[in-house]
């Protein structure tokens, strides 16, 4: 594995009952960029995530990251290692605060971090830090509001900022942008610009203009095999990408 890829797969093949899902992708994903899987419906393209965040196991084919075959390992073996998918650890809690659930994914990497019974007094050494990610999204002013009474776009940034609380180094992103209101998709844009600082971004999603926007490299599955690769510009000129979006394809 060149040390330039956090992750890499090779040959990942995913059958269910004769059908192939996933056939002999290969996937490389480079340290501190934003990638793009792309590919319309039914192009295998959440098979394929799933399969590298080890919810699902491959029939054929290896997954490295950081260079350790991780394929047969449990998504939380993974999610220690630094591969995190968004939804994973980062559920909201609907009846804490915000503070609250960001202080619990900070906890996460303390030494007491599977021990739930703390005084208020422990956990509150976390504030300053679960404060300075809130402002960092512009949520300070729903800090002490629960996380159930928020918008659903304030709820997807919570998200966000619960994962970044992990640390960890590659985030998987499973359409960050499904649901969300016009006015919702700048910020969370601009969040998920902020966490690739230093990190590395894989994200599945439907957007075309966020990808255009956010993404280094993009991969197009259709039929679960690997269609093209390159830059936005590139893969949205192929002809081979053009046929598969307008109709020709039969994903």
């Amino acid at each position: 594995m060149s040390e330039d890829f956090i992750l890499e797969a090779k040959g990942l093949t995913k059958q269910f009952r004769g059908f192939y899902a996933v056939k002999g992708v290969n996937l490389h994903v480079r340290r501190h960029s934003i990638h793009a899987l792309i590919g319309p419906n039914g192009a295998g393209k959440t098979t394929c995530f799933n399969l590298l965040t080890t919810f699902l196991k491959p029939t054929a084919g290896t997954i490295l990251f950081n260079g350790r075959q991780i394929e047969k390992k449990d998504p939380a073996a993974v999610a220690n290692m630094g591969l995190v998918r968004s939804f994973q650890i980062s559920a909201v809690f609907s009846q804490l605060t915000v503070l609250e659930n960001v202080r619990v994914a900070l906890q996460r990497q303390t030494e007491w971090h599977y021990t739930f019974w703390r005084s208020h007094k422990v956990l509150e050494n976390l504030n300053q830090r679960a404060l300075e990610l809130i402002a960092m999204v512009g949520l300070d002013k729903w800090a002490n509001v629960n996380a159930g009474d928020l918008s659903y776009g304030r709820k997807r940034v919570l998200e966000l900022i619960t994962t970044i609380a992990l640390e960890p180094e590659l985030i998987l992103l499973d359409e960050p942008m499904a649901g969300l209101g016009h006015e919702d998709i700048g910020p969370v844009m601009q969040l998920i610009r902020q966490v690739a600082k230093g990190r590395t971004v894989l994200m599945v999603e439907h957007n075309m203009k966020v990808i255009s926007e956010l993404c280094d490299r993009v991969t197009v599955l259709q039929s679960g095999e690997v269609l093209a690769e390159g830059t936005y510009d590139e893969v949205s000129r192929n002809p081979l990408v053009m046929d598969a979006y307008m109709g020709g394809g039969h994903a």
